[in-house]
C-alpha cells in the first residue's frame, strides 16, 4: 500500500479515482491500494500524472504492508521521501544500484592561450552509460541524479572513475581537474571522503588533482565550503572554482576559496561575444581574478574567432575543439603557435560557445615521450 501524505492544503481531486484519505481528521494523509491491474510504478506514474504540479512537490511518500491499520509510526515517517523522488527511483532502478561500472570517463585538454602555449591538464568529463538511452551527457546526468536523490553517490562514483582512469593512462606531472559538487564537500570530510582517501591507493601525488567545485544547487554554508577546500590543500590537492560569473561563484567567494583556477561560466563568454558591454565585464572579471592569485580556463575555444577574442581578453588557459577534442583517451593540444587566430579559413564556421563535442584523432604525448617539447603542466 502506498501513503501519501500532503504537505499543503489542498488535496486533489484525482486522489479519489486510486485512494482515501485515513480518517476524516486527517485529510492530509491518504492511503493507496495497488490495484490488481499495476505494480508499484505504474500506480506511482498514475497519481504522479494526476497531480497538479503545485501539489506534487508537497507529496511524501513511503510503501507500507497491506495491513497498516491507519497509524504511521516514527519509522515509517522516517522513510518519507518526495513521491517525484519515489516515481524516478522506479521508473530507473537501476540508478539505485552501484553506479561505478556505468561511469565513462573521458579527456579534454586544456592548454595555455599565449604562443607557443602548451599543455595544462585535462579535465575529466564524466558521463553515464543509460541502459537504454546510451551516454547521458552531464547535465542529463546531474537532473537525473537530483530526481533520485543519488546525486552524492553520483558525484562520487565520477570521481573515483576519473582518478583511476587518470592513474591507468597519464603520467606523474600531468594534472587533471574533477569536478566535485559542494553539497559533498560540506557533509563529508575530505579525509574520510572515499574519492579522496582511493588517491594514495592508486599511487596519485595529490598536486597532480585539481578538485573542480562545480556550482551545482544552493549552498547554505559558505564558510564551511571556504574549510574544506582548505583541508583539501592540506592534503596537497589544488581547487578551482568552476562557472565563475554565476551561481554563487562572485568575487567574495572568489577571494574566500582562494582557488588555483577559475572557470568562467559560458553564458559570460557568449555576453563577451556577444557585446562590448559583455566583453568588458568578462575583463574585468579576468583582472580580478588574477589579482587574487587565480588562473582563468575558458570553455568552448571552437573557432580562431574564439581563440583571438580570448587571448584579447586575457585568458590564461583554453578547451575546446580547436585545441583538442573530448575523448576516451587523451589528446595531445594543438600548437597555439601553428594557429593563427587572424586566419579565418580554418573553424571560422564551426560552433561557438557551449560544449565541445567528444571525438579522438590525435593520441597524447606526454613529458615522458622522447621529442616531446609541450611539457607538462603551465603551473
Amino acid at each position: 500500500m502506498l501513503v501519501l501524505r500532503l504537505c499543503g492544503d489542498d488535496v486533489p481531486k484525482s486522489w479519489n479515482r486510486w485512494g482515501r484519505p485515513l480518517s476524516r481528521e486527517s485529510h492530509r494523509i491518504w492511503a493507496f491500494p495497488l490495484p490488481e491491474t499495476m505494480d508499484r510504478a505504474e500506480l506511482v506514474h498514475a497519481l504522479v500524472q494526476e497531480t497538479p504540479a503545485e501539489s506534487l512537490a508537497d507529496c511524501l511518500a513511503v510503501w507500507i504492508q497491506p495491513d497498516f491499520d491507519g497509524r504511521l509510526p516514527l519509522s515509517v515517517l522516517d522513510e518519507l521521501e518526495p513521491l517525484s523522488v519515489l516515481h524516478t527511483r522506479l521508473h530507473e532502478p537501476w540508478i539505485m544500484e552501484e553506479l561505478g561500472p556505468r561511469v565513462r570517463a573521458r579527456f579534454q585538454a586544456i592548454a595555455a592561450l599565449s604562443e607557443p602555449g602548451g599543455l595544462l591538464g585535462y579535465q575529466m568529463r564524466c558521463g553515464l552509460d543509460h541502459p537504454r538511452r546510451g551516454l547521458l551527457s552531464a547535465d542529463e546526468l546531474y537532473r537525473l541524479g537530483r530526481a533520485a536523490r543519488r546525486l552524492d553517490a553520483l558525484d562520487q562514483a565520477c570521481q573515483i572513475s576519473a582518478l583511476v582512469r587518470k592513474a591507468e593512462v597519464l603520467p606523474r606531472g600531468v594534472p587533471v581537474f574533477i569536478a566535485a559538487l559542494p553539497h559533498s564537500l560540506l557533509h563529508r570530510d575530505p579525509h574520510r571522503h572515499p574519492s579522496y582517501a582511493c588517491v594514495e591507493r592508486l599511487g596519485l601525488d595529490p598536486a597532480d588533482i585539481v578538485i573542480e567545485v562545480a556550482q551545482r544547487g544552493a549552498v547554505d554554508d559558505i564558510e564551511m565550503l571556504i574549510r574544506r577546500c582548505a583541508q583539501l590543500r592540506q592534503m596537497g590537492f589544488r581547487v578551482a572554482l568552476s562557472e565563475v560569473g554565476a551561481g554563487f561563484g562572485q568575487i567574495g567567494v572568489i577571494a574566500g576559496l582562494e582557488p588555483e583556477f577559475v572557470r568562467l561560466d559560458p553564458d559570460l563568454l557568449r555576453e563577451a561575444r556577444a557585446s562590448a558591454a559583455g566583453a568588458s565585464l568578462f575583463e574585468g572579471l579576468v583582472a580580478t581574478a588574477r589579482r587574487l592569485g587565480a588562473a582563468t580556463v575558458a570553455d568552448g575555444v571552437q573557432t580562431r574567432a574564439d581563440l583571438r577574442l580570448y587571448r584579447e581578453l586575457g585568458v590564461d588557459y583554453g578547451q575546446g575543439d580547436l585545441i583538442a577534442g573530448c575523448a576516451p583517451v587523451p589528446e595531445a593540444p594543438a600548437e597555439m603557435s601553428a594557429i593563427d587566430p587572424r586566419d579565418p579559413a580554418h573553424g571560422a564556421g564551426g560552433p561557438s560557445g557551449g560544449q565541445a563535442t567528444c571525438h579522438s584523432h590525435r593520441p597524447v604525448r606526454t613529458m615522458s615521450d622522447p621529442g616531446d617539447d609541450r611539457g607538462g603542466p603551465a603551473r
